[in-house]
Formats: C-alpha cells, structure tokens, sequence
C-alpha cells in the first residue's frame, strides 16, 4: 500500500506537492476542473493514463473497503457508482496516495495543472479558474464555472 510515487519529471513532483497540500474539499474542486479540462479539451492527461489512473484508484477502493465494487467482477456496478459518487476515491484512500497517483499519470502541461493547485490551496477558486483560462487560452466564463463547480462538489459530497 505504501507506493512510492514515481515521477516522470520535476514538473510532476511539484504537482505531487502541490496536491499533498490540498484538502478533501479543495482536491474534489481539483478533480472537478481536472475533468471538465480532460473531458471537454483533452488536456493534462492521455486516453490510456486516464483508464489506468481510474482503474489503479478503483482497485484500491476495493482493497480498503470489500463493500466498494470489485472493478474486476462487474464493470457496469463500477460505472454506476462511480457516475454518482464521483468523489468516492478521495473518501475511501489516503489523500496523500491520491496526489501521488495523480502525479504520476499526468502527462500534458502539467505545468499549468500544478499552478492551478498551488492557487487551489493559497488563493481562490475565481483565481485558479481565472488563471486555467489564461494559460490554456481559452475564454470560459470564470463565475460559471466556479458556480458549477460548486454545486456539483456540495451535491455529490457526503
């Protein structure tokens, strides 16, 4: 359980580090964003790292509590659960293996995923967000996606 993480880049310890010092509540707004930027723009992560991320948390889920879905018995009750638990990762393993996981699997301007936490844990969301947009050029409304962001957390959290 005690995995090393092993990091393809300085840039990748740094986001290590920067994720070791979010909160529960600051690394779900992490993950929040993290996806919309994976799903919408591909950004921060390839196809392949992502399924391997999601199937390494998953597995780990399942060894710290027998009650989560077996990954490897029944993908559709995995699906399911994790469609309305999206947070259940970062309720069930150590935040600190999750920030090292995470840091090993990113594989695209992980430069700018690293900042954005580092603003995560000593700004504000509208900062962070503020920020995304301007280093990945893009011109997304910054108080929709904090409002989003948000609702979303305090909707799927416990």
């Amino acid at each position: 359980m005690n995995k090393e993480p092993k990091f393809k880049s300085t840039i990748n310890r740094t986001l290590y580090e920067n994720l070791s010092k979010l909160t529960t509540t600051q690394f779900k707004i992490f993950y929040a964003a993290f996806v919309h930027y994976f799903v919408d723009y591909k950004f921060f992560i390839t196809q392949l790292n992502y399924f391997n991320l999601w199937c390494e948390l998953n597995l780990l889920c399942h060894e710290l509590d027998e009650s989560f879905p077996d990954p490897y018995d029944d993908y559709e009750a995995m699906r399911s659960f994790c469609h309305y638990h999206p947070y259940y990762f970062l309720d069930r393993i150590p935040l600190e293996l999750v920030a090292g996981l995470f840091a090993e699997h990113m594989n695209d301007r992980v430069n700018v995923l690293s900042h954005f936490t580092k603003l995560l844990s000593e700004t504000d969301l509208y900062t962070a967000y503020g920020y995304m947009n301007d280093a990945l050029g893009l011109t997304e409304p910054v108080e929709e996606l904090v409002s989003e962001t948000q609702i979303h957390i305090e909707f799927f959290s416990y």
